[in-house]
C-alpha cells in the first residue's frame, strides 16, 4: 500500500518554529502596527471583495490599482479561506505570515510596508529577501570557487554551520564554518551536531511506516486503539493515523498562549505535551483539510511508544539512526552535557520579532526534541539518512515515498530561532546546509549553491 508523500515547497516547510500569533506588550511600535495591518488583510480577504475594498482604502499604498478586483477574485478562487498560524518580522518594513490555505495547503505571505505603514507589496511563497549574493562558478573544478564563496559568507557572519555537496551519491565537498560556541570561541567542525528542526517529522513518518510494514498498525486505525486515555473524546474516536501523517487531523499547533505560559524546561518527553494541548478542541473536521501540525506528529510519536513499548527516541535510534549509520545523530537535551553540539544563536524573541541583540535560543524551544523536531545531526549523517532511505535499507520499496532517489526533486528542511537546516536533491546533485543561525539562512545558501551548480 503506497503512502502519499505529503511534500510541500521548501519555502513553506521551513515555517516551523516561527513566531507565535501573540501581540507584544507595551506601546505599539511600527512593527506591531504593520503586523496588525497584515492580519487585518487576512480578515478582509476571508470576508470578500467589499471588505477588501474598505481595507484597501486605508491600508494599501495604491488602493485604486487597476484590475485589483479581478486579481483578488482569482486569489480567492485559488486559495479559499486563509488561517494564520504564525507571524515573523524578519526585517524592517516586512511582515511574513504563515497561513493555511483551504485549497493550497501551507504557504507564506510576505507583506512589504511603506513609511506610513501601508502595504506597498505582497510576495507569495517567499519569506525575507535573500541576502546571500549570487554565485557564479568558473569552468572546471568548482571546489575552490565554492570554498571562497562560503568563506566570505562566514567572514561576514552570514554562515555558521556546515555544508556538504554530493553528485550521484558521492560526496565531493564537505566543510564547516563559524563558531559552535561564541562564548568560548569553539569552531564548528564536521563532527559538530546541529539542531535540524522538522527533519524529525521524516523520522516519525518512517517509524509509522515501519510499523505499518510489520502489520503492527493500519493507517485507518483510530487514536483510541493506541491511546485510550487521550484527553479528547473526538480525537480518540475520529482521528486516524493517516489523518495525523497527512496533517489532516484537525489538531492545532503548539503556538498558542499555552506555549508562552509553559516553561521550556517542562517539555522533555511526549507525555509532557499531551496534558497541555490534548484537551483542546479540534479546529476542523478530521480529513476535510490540510493544516500543518507539530502537535499531530507528537501524537504519532505517542502511538509509536504505545505499540513498541519503547521511548520514541530509543525506537528511532535503534530502527532508523543505527541502520542508516547515523552515529552522530541523537536527541540531546539542552540542559545536558553533550560533546560537539552547536549552540543556536538568534535575534528573535519568543514572539518571533527580530531584534538586534544576539542571544542563545535555549528558551525558544523545549529542552528536548521529539517527534515534531529538534534532533541534532551532522551534514554527513543527513546524507547517510537519505542514502539509506532511497537505498531501501529502512523500509520496503513499495512503501517508500522517496522512489526517485538522487535524480528526483526533494526538499527537506527545518528551521526556527537559532537553527536552519536544509537538504536539496535535484538532477543527481545533493546540497546539505546546516546552521546555528536563524532560519532561513541555510535555505538561502543552499539555493544559491544549487542554482550555480545546476546552471553550469
Amino acid at each position: 500500500m503506497p503512502v502519499s508523500p505529503c511534500r510541500r515547497p521548501l519555502a513553506v516547510t521551513t515555517l516551523v518554529l516561527l513566531a507565535l500569533l501573540i501581540p507584544s506588550l507595551g506601546a505599539a511600535s511600527p512593527q506591531d502596527e504593520q503586523e496588525q495591518v497584515a492580519l487585518a488583510w487576512i480578515e478582509a480577504f476571508n470576508r470578500g471583495v467589499e471588505a477588501m475594498a474598505t481595507f484597501r482604502s486605508d491600508n494599501v499604498a495604491t488602493p485604486d490599482m487597476p484590475d485589483w478586483q479581478d486579481i483578488f477574485g482569482s486569489m480567492r478562487e485559488q486559495w479559499g479561506q486563509l488561517e494564520v498560524y504564525g507571524v515573523m518580522i524578519p526585517e524592517a518594513g516586512t511582515v511574513t505570515l504563515g497561513v493555511d490555505s483551504e485549497n493550497e495547503g501551507r504557504m507564506r505571505l510576505n507583506f512589504v510596508f511603506d513609511d506610513a505603514n501601508r502595504i506597498s507589496g505582497l510576495r507569495i511563497g517567499e519569506g525575507a529577501s535573500n541576502p546571500i549574493p549570487e554565485l557564479e562558478l568558473p569552468a572546471g573544478d568548482p571546489v575552490a570557487a565554492i570554498g571562497s564563496f562560503l568563506g566570505d559568507l562566514a567572514s561576514d557572519d552570514m554562515l555558521s554551520g556546515s555544508v556538504l555537496l554530493a553528485t550521484d551519491g558521492d560526496i565531493w565537498f564537505e566543510r564547516a564554518y563559524g563558531l559552535a560556541s561564541r562564548e568560548f570561541n569553539v569552531p564548528n567542525t564536521l563532527e559538530t551536531r546541529f539542531d535540524v528542526g522538522s527533519f524529525n517529522k521524516d523520522y516519525t513518518r518512517l517509524a509509522i511506516i515501519q510499523l505499518l510494514q510489520n502489520d503492527r498498525l493500519a493507517l485507518s486505525d483510530k487514536v483510541v486503539e493506541y491511546l485510550p486515555d487521550y484527553p479528547n473524546d473526538r480525537v480518540r474516536n475520529e482521528v486516524t493515523v493517516e489523518h495525523l501523517l497527512e496533517h489532516r487531523s484537525g489538531l492545532g499547533d503548539y503556538f498558542t498562549n499555552e506555549w508562552l505560559e509553559t516553561p521550556m524546561g517542562a517539555l522533555r518527553e511526549i507525555g509532557d505535551y499531551i496534558p497541555i494541548w490534548g484537551p483542546k478542541p479540534l479546529e476542523y473536521e478530521p480529513g476535510t483539510r490540510e493544516q500543518y501540525s507539530n502537535f499531530g506528529y507528537t501524537v504519532l510519536g505517542a502511538i509509536v511508544e504505545s505499540i513498541t513499548g519503547q521511548q520514541y527516541d530509543e525506537y528511532v535510534q535503534e530502527h532508523i539512526f543505527a541502520p542508516a549509520g547515523m552515529n552522530d545523530t541523537g536527541f540531546f537535551a539542552t540542559d545536558g552535557i553533550e560533546p560537539n553540539v552547536a549552540v543556536g544563536y538568534t535575534t528573535m524573541d519568543r514572539t518571533g520579532r527580530a531584534g538586534e541583540t544576539l542571544r542563545k535560543n535555549i528558551y525558544h524551544e523545549p529542552v528536548k526534541g521529539g517527534p515534531w523536531g529538534k534532533s541534532y545531526s551532522t551534514a554527513a549523517d543527513l546524507f547517510r539518512f537519505f542514502d539509506a532511505l532511497i537505498g531501501g535499507r529502512l523500509i520496503d520499496d513499495e512503501l517508500n515515498w522517496m522512489t526517485s532517489g538522487w535524480y528526483g526533486q526533494t526538499a527537506l528542511a527545518g528551521g526556527g530561532p537559532g537553527l536552519s537546516a536544509v537538504l536539496l536533491i535535484e538532477e543527481g546533485l545533493a546540497v546539505i546546509v546546516l546552521a546555528n543561525h536563524d532560519e532561513p539562512v541555510a535555505e538561502h545558501i543552499a539555493g544559491r549553491l544549487q542554482s550555480a551548480l545546476l546552471d553550469r
